[in-house]
């Protein structure tokens, strides 16, 4: 099983307007849609349109916390909230007629160390070692990292597989406790180990060697419309995989989290290295052809799947 975690959840709205959005002016919406986010609830998102299931675990608050669980429950994905003071945030993205992205997120509720103690008591709950953890997305303000790196420890001390797309000092200390995947895009990368951003996969592969070195089995490095860099440390190639042609970006957001996604569900399948390769970039790549947060189908992840060109790096 498959269990997703969002510490600081959130409602993704979407506003689509048809000219650029210009500052100071009054810019008119002509659609707007709500769905529940925060990337780990995006990566149950993901695994429930490849066909596969999960369990969303994490923090919800008033009326925008019912408001998410409610819409989860209508799709049928599997949740277990821990209910805490306060209202889940809301982030808001405006995408104008040329496909140009502005987002505002906002920062979250704090949680309480009561409320933690009660988090890690339901994650004990699913701490079978046959289970997938996909830890993902950002911290509720003021969250310790002492409780971060509790929740870790108690993640693979249970033997649960681990899979984490963070950044920054999180993403850091995870390294620290041999995570199975890491996910992260070229900055996020690029920013932990010293390097260059880069998109040139010659050139990226060192970088993500020095993931592996870090700490990480295996790591995803996603890269936009260039596709994504694989490597692992029981794996004897470095691949890399686009698309020919290449697909412009029409919801950019939520396309990491449907290539986590798609390495879960790999992951729970049992698929070889390269099959999860080329599925993970055919399920970020279709979902990149969708507005807002929407996860692909199957049928349009295999119509992306089979333009996929696989190299060894």
């Amino acid at each position: 099983m498959i269990i997703t975690i969002t510490l600081n959840p959130a409602l993704d709205r979407t506003l689509r307007i048809e000219k650029p959005l210009v500052a100071n002016k009054l810019n008119r919406a002509v659609s707007s849609s709500v769905e529940p986010g925060g990337k780990g609830i995006n990566v149950s998102r993901a695994v429930k349109a490849l066909g596969g299931e999960s369990v969303a675990l994490g923090f919800c608050a008033g009326s925008n916390g019912r408001f998410m669980k409610d819409a989860l429950t209508s799709v049928n994905i599997h949740h277990d909230f821990v209910d805490v003071p306060g209202n889940t945030r809301v982030n808001v993205q405006i995408i104008d007629q040329l496909g140009d992205h502005t987002e505002v997120n906002e920062p979250g509720f704090k949680i309480s160390d009561g409320d933690f103690i009660r988090f890690l008591e339901r994650v004990e709950l699913y701490l079978d070692e046959k289970n997938i953890f996909v830890l993902a997305g950002s911290v509720p303000p003021g969250f310790p990292m002492v409780n971060y790196i509790r929740l870790i420890k108690t993640i693979k001390k249970a033997g649960c597989r681990l899979i984490v797309d963070e950044s920054g000092d999180l993403l850091r200390e995870a390294l620290k406790f041999e995570p199975d995947f890491v996910k992260p895009n070229i900055f996020e990368l690029a920013e932990v180990v010293g390097d260059e951003p880069t998109d040139d996969p010659d050139v990226l592969v060192h970088s993500a060697r020095k993931l592996l070195d870090l700490g990480a089995k295996s790591v995803c490095v996603s890269m936009g419309q260039q596709g994504a860099l694989f490597a692992a440390k029981d794996e004897p190639e470095v691949l890399y995989v686009n698309c020919n042609p290449k697909i412009v970006d029409a919801g950019a957001v939520g396309t990491g989290d449907a290539m986590v996604g798609a390495i879960a569900n790999s992951m729970d399948k049992g698929v070889s290295f390269t099959e999860m390769a080329k599925i993970t970039v055919a399920t970020g790549r279709a979902s990149a052809r969708l507005a807002g947060t929407e996860m692909a189908s199957l049928k349009r992840v295999y119509e992306v799947y089979e333009t996929l060109l696989v190299y060894t790096v």
